[in-house]
Parts: C-alpha cells; structure tokens; sequence
C-alpha cells in the first residue's frame, strides 16, 4: 500500500547488514543502480560511492522535492483504499440494516460516504506521515541541518521515527474506530516485539518454529474471547455493526444458547411459583 520498491528495501537492509557503505565500493552498486535506470534517472544517484543515496531516488523520480512526495503519497493511497473503504462501511448497512437504508437512502449513503473518505484519508495521512518522516530526519533536519553522517541516519532513525509518528493519523478516524483497530494492531504489534526480542534465543530453541506466530495467536484470541463474552451477557456492550457480523456468522450457535437461557428462567419461574404455594 505504500507503494515502496522493492530495491529500497533490500538497500536499506543491506546498509544495516553493513553491505552498502556510504563512500566505499562494497559491490553493492547495483541494488539501486538498476532502480535509477529504471526511473530515468543517473545510476550515480544510487551509487553508495557518493556518500549518499538522491532524495529523487527515495522518492522514486519525483523532482519536485519531500514535501510533493508525501502528499502524492497521501493521495495515492487515498484513491487506492478509497474502493476497499467504501464496501467495508457499505456492508453492515447491507446487511444487517437493510430496512433502515431504504427508509432513507440519502442520509445512509451520505453516512456511508463521509465514513468512507474519513477512513481513507486516515490511511493516506499514514502512508503520508511515514514518508515525509524519513525525509524529515534523512534529509531536512539531519543532512541539510545538523550535517549527520548519512549512515547513521539511513540506518534506523527514519524508520523508526516514522513509524512513531504515523500512529498519530489515527485520531483522524472515530472513537469507536481506533477501539476496532486495536484488535488487529495489539497482537501485531506483539508479533513484532516478540520477533525481534525472541530471534536470538529462539533459533536453537525447541518453540523457534512457532513463538512468535503463537502469541499473536493467543492474544487474538484473547480479544475475541472478551468480544463474545460481551455478546454474551449484554449486546449493547458491542457495536451494532460487530454486534450483526458475529450475529451472523455465530447465529446457530447463538440460537441455542437463548433456547437454553429461556429453558432456565422458565425453570426459575416455575421453582418460584412452587415455593410460593407452598
């Protein structure tokens, strides 16, 4: 979705592999240098000879400078969500609120719209962010202001401020939004750290083949398990729009649990009147 190239990747590892020094023929030339030809642009602009990688290569032969390319970043990516966005806030509606849609079309679709570009544009303001960070640190502030050794800024610290940052695009999306999201972004997130934590250790470790993968595993299904148990005892807890999608999909299952819950309190019922007679 961001709309990387691949060569940028295996680049960026291969300065923290220490395969691609600045101001050293390390051989690694050509890991951007079919890039640049590939954008029109000189092979020198890859070439870690020269000290340091072109920002028109980071931006991928746009010339017009960082701040043009985060904002076509941005709308990139808006226009190409924009489509994925719409059918998931067109679904429940759909689907589980069928009635209400055709009562009133407009203020629905209206409703489906606006949630659509908000979505949207809070994926664009990700990709956006992100891109714009790694120019703010490799070239505005750390080489055309502080003059930092460009190793040590293509190295780490314009990924990892950038995925820092881009977290903060999530307060453009609803409250109730960002509560979804955590879902997903919580046992990826545990994922990562128990990745990067683990994989000395676990590389001779009986568990190597499956640590990581099975805690995200274990935290996801945590998560549904507070879900469904919410469902469970009271479904105002839940959003209407989960509330109908678990509803569907668990609807049997759903079915004979208030079978049994109707059984007993006609059970109850029944011991009380008994009782009272008595």
């Amino acid at each position: 979705m961001s709309g990387i190239d691949d060569s940028l990747l295996k680049a960026l590892r291969a300065i923290r592999e220490g395969r691609f020094v600045y101001g050293k023929d390390t051989g690694a030339s050509d890991i951007l240098g079919n890039m640049c030809e590939k954008l029109g642009l000189p092979r020198s602009y890859g070439d870690p000879i020269t000290g340091r990688i072109n920002c028109m290569v980071i931006h991928e032969g746009n010339p017009y400078g960082c701040e043009a390319n985060a904002m076509i970043r941005f709308l990139k990516g808006f226009i190409k969500i924009f489509p994925v966005y719409f059918g998931v806030h067109l679904a429940p509606p759909l689907l589980f609120r069928t009635s209400r849609l055709i009562q009133d079309p407009v203020n629905s679709l209206a409703h489906i719209l606006i949630a659509s570009v908000r979505s949207s544009a809070f994926l664009g303001t990700y990709i956006g962010i992100i891109w714009y960070s790694i120019c703010l640190v490799r070239t505005r502030i750390g080489h055309q202001l502080l003059g930092i050794d460009q190793s040590i800024l293509d190295n780490t610290w314009p990924p990892l401020v950038g995925s820092m940052l881009c977290g903060l695009s999530l307060l453009i999306e609803s409250r109730h939004r960002r509560g979804e999201m955590t879902l997903y972004v919580v046992p990826r997130a545990l994922f990562s750290i128990t990745e990067r934590v683990l994989h000395p250790l676990k590389q001779t470790a009986w568990w190597n083949k499956f640590g990581s993968s099975y805690t995200e595993a274990i935290v996801f299904a945590a998560s549904m398990t507070v879900v469904l148990h919410a469902l469970h005892k009271d479904k105002e807890m839940v959003r209407p729009s989960i509330r109908g999608l678990m509803s569907w999909v668990l609807k049997k299952e759903m079915d004979e649990n208030k079978r049994l819950v109707e059984g007993h309190e006609e059970d109850d019922e029944g011991h009380l009147e008994v009782k009272i007679k008595k």
